[in-house]
């Protein structure tokens, strides 16, 4: 028990250091490509660098579902298993990137795009659709580490990755100032990151095998499943966040949109305190799952979940206390104070907190399709009460209605977790 705690303590420090170089990576980007190049050149390489996101999803979920098998197969000593997964999943994940590639190579050159005026600009755009394409083979290495015990190594080697691609970037933005060289910096980065990844889990793991003759196509249907359903979670998230945004701009027009997403923001600031918890324990629920042991399972979910709730209500009580100052200080008062919407906010990150537990407990064990979906319709529904609350009460309607859909979703999965449990639920995935 003192070692599975002391690799969760390892897993929330490299989660924690992963949060940090995200906030540093937002707080460095915008006055560095400011300086270099101008409100207006910087506002196009926003929209540039924003096409090759959509490529991220070129995996279907597959590589996280397959991670959770993997994790599981050789907790209980099945290393045939775990390389059928894991070498069904690579030889899915190449041709997926190789049939995108090409896609985006002839989207680049060949399409003409009234947007994309240079050569430059192209170049820019191509190495970007690279870099995101690579970025899903280091999603696969990270899940050897993974499904080893080496949740912290493989965090922080991905940390690191991410922090050389942006440290690419920047050479690229002071060297030479072009699209192409940012771009083609950070995936110089990545790509030298990518291999030394890779070497580096073949070395660590000698279970997972990086070839081919494993693969199967009828392992990759099995695990469609599981990964399309984690397709649904960026769904629902695109319909809490854009779409609630694109709603209420029409509702209640743009200055009503940034006094919501500012409280919202940083009402969810406690969520990721949770987070990083919660998402510490993923591999120890998946070995548990795997070597059988359900009543440690279960020990440790209890303790875990208690724990994410005290999380998720100290951090809210701090903003709670605090939030008034901080919001004058964040948006030098520019945003003005409301208690009730503060408020309101606080109670919601506090309840999306509170469940992340079980939520993860779910997601690592691939028993998430049925929170999935239901966060699907928890999205659509708090949009169609926003539309209705919105008249009366404002910006403060779409925050109950967040509040609403959250306190639904988080009993939902609650539920959810304790009926996988009573019925032997997690044994399917042995």
């Amino acid at each position: 028990m003192n070692s599975r705690w002391n690799r969760v303590v390892a897993a929330m420090s490299a989660n924690a250091i992963g949060q940090a170089i995200s906030i540093g990576i937002q707080l460095g980007t915008i006055p560095l490509f400011l300086r270099y190049w101008g409100g207006q050149k910087y506002g196009f390489w926003l929209v540039i660098s924003a096409i090759p996101s959509y490529f991220s999803m070129a995996d279907i979920g597959l590589v996280t579902a397959a991670g959770n098998e993997m994790t599981i197969s050789l907790a209980r000593g099945d290393r045939v298993a775990a390389n059928i997964v894991f070498q069904s999943a690579l030889v899915f994940v190449l041709l997926s990137c190789a049939f995108l590639l090409v896609i985006g190579m002839i989207g680049t050159f060949v399409i003409p795009w009234s947007n994309l005026t240079n050569f430059d600009q192209r170049v820019g755009l191509a190495a970007l659709i690279l870099s995101v394409l690579l970025s899903l083979l280091g999603g696969l290495s990270e899940a050897v580490y993974k499904s080893s015990g080496r949740y912290a190594l493989g965090t922080n080697l991905s940390n690191l990755v991410r922090l050389g691609e942006w440290t690419g970037n920047v050479l690229g933005l002071i060297s030479f100032g072009t699209f192409a060289a940012v771009a083609i910096g950070g995936l110089s980065f990545r790509l030298v990151g990518l291999i030394a990844t890779v070497l580096s889990s073949r070395s660590c793991n000698q279970s997972i095998r990086w070839r081919f003759e494993h693969a199967s196509g009828r392992e990759v249907r099995r695990l469609l499943k599981p990964a399309l359903a984690f397709m649904a979670f960026p769904i629902a998230n695109a319909l809490s966040l854009q779409g609630m945004t694109i709603l209420i701009a029409s509702l209640l027009g743009a200055g009503a949109v940034a006094i919501f997403n500012t409280y919202r923001t940083l009402a969810r600031a406690s969520v990721q305190a949770t987070s990083i918890f919660s998402h510490a324990l993923w591999v120890e629920f998946g070995q548990s799952v795997g070597s059988n042991d359900l009543t440690g399972l279960k020990r440790l979910y209890d303790r875990a979940a208690l724990w994410g709730v005290l999380i998720a209500i100290v951090s809210s009580a701090f903003l709670y206390l605090f939030g008034h100052t901080l919001l004058d200080r964040w948006t030098h008062r520019v945003i003005e104070f409301r208690p009730t919407l503060m408020t309101i906010m606080i109670l919601y990150a506090a309840v999306s907190g509170s469940w992340h537990v079980p939520r993860v407990l779910l997601m690592s064990t691939n028993q998430h399709m049925a929170i999935a979906w239901w966060s699907i319709c928890a999205g659509v529904g708090s949009l169609g009460i926003t539309a209705i609350l919105s008249s009366r009460w404002n910006i403060e309607g779409g925050a109950i209605a967040l509040l609403t859909s959250e306190i639904a979703t988080a009993a939902f999965g609650t539920v959810l977790v304790q009926t996988v449990f009573k019925t032997n639920g997690l044994r399917a995935t042995i």
